[in-house]
């Protein structure tokens, strides 16, 4: 028992260092702060998941550091392509994306993320888990299954938000396509969603019929909904800004600079 509650403590351990790295690596990249990770706590969990396989799979094979680095570069590389490949299809969008560097596949992954991972790897196994499994040693086993407890519970909760802000983020996606359909039965092209610029347009059809005038009205409506209850959508969007919906990236790049220049106002 005690075992695989080392393994549960080690996962958020990880997946919390896993989210300061990628919090680290993406600020540097953008040269801006971006909280990354999907759920809404401080852990990314593909980290988690990927660094407590290398544990469990390497831990009674040869230490030899070429022999982990290339270990670790084949197991992160098989996990980060099977995660990219779930979450398309379960969830219909792309998280990341790699097309444009070099030695990618299928822009799922790609060799310099694949040798960096490589080098964590390497320095968690020699450096990091040592110290890791002294400290988590010295906790009781009760604490560590209050711990785990606790730790899952947050977990399934932060799921379950997060997954409601994605259904969120898809409702608005749908509400662009009606908007979109809506503005062209009023002769109205939308090259970019700018909601101050779109109302002004809808305004010079006041003199119309009061039927017209209610879709008029309709139209406003939906166009103010978008900012609604719009902070965990903007969340996941600034955190994947390489996110891709396969089927709506148009409505997906309108939503983006509709928030862009909400965040500016």
């Amino acid at each position: 028992m005690r075992t695989v509650l080392s393994l549960i403590i080690y996962f958020f351990i990880y997946s919390f260092l896993g989210w300061i790295s990628e919090c680290i690596y993406c600020t540097v990249g953008n040269k801006k702060v971006v909280n990354r990770g999907f759920l809404n706590g401080p852990i990314c969990p593909i980290y988690g998941f990927g660094a407590t396989m290398l544990i469990f799979v390497l831990k009674n094979k040869p230490q030899d550091i070429i022999y982990l680095f290339i270990c670790a570069i084949v197991l992160t590389s098989i996990l980060e392509y099977v995660t990219g490949y779930i979450l398309e299809k379960t969830l219909h969008t792309t998280w990341w994306d790699y097309s444009n560097k070099r030695f990618n596949i299928k822009g799922r992954i790609c060799l310099k993320n694949s040798i960096l991972f490589g080098i964590m790897s390497v320095v968690l196994m020699k450096i990091i888990q040592p110290e890791v499994v002294s400290f988590v040693e010295n906790i009781s086993t009760k604490t560590l299954l209050s711990l785990a407890i606790v730790g899952i519970g947050w977990l399934i909760v932060d799921i379950i938000i997060s997954l409601m802000a994605l259904n969120k983020l898809n409702v608005k996606l749908d509400r662009l396509d009606e908007i979109i359909m809506d503005l062209k039965a009023f002769n109205i092209c939308l090259d970019k969603f700018n909601e101050e610029e779109l109302l002004s347009k809808l305004d010079k059809y006041r003199e119309e019929d009061s039927y017209i005038q209610y879709r008029i009205e309709e139209v406003k409506d939906k166009i103010r909904n978008i900012r609604a209850k719009a902070l965990q959508v903007n969340r996941i969007i600034k955190a994947f800004p390489d996110m891709n919906k396969k089927k709506k990236q148009k409505q997906l790049q309108y939503l983006k600079e509709f928030l862009k220049e909400k965040n500016k106002n």
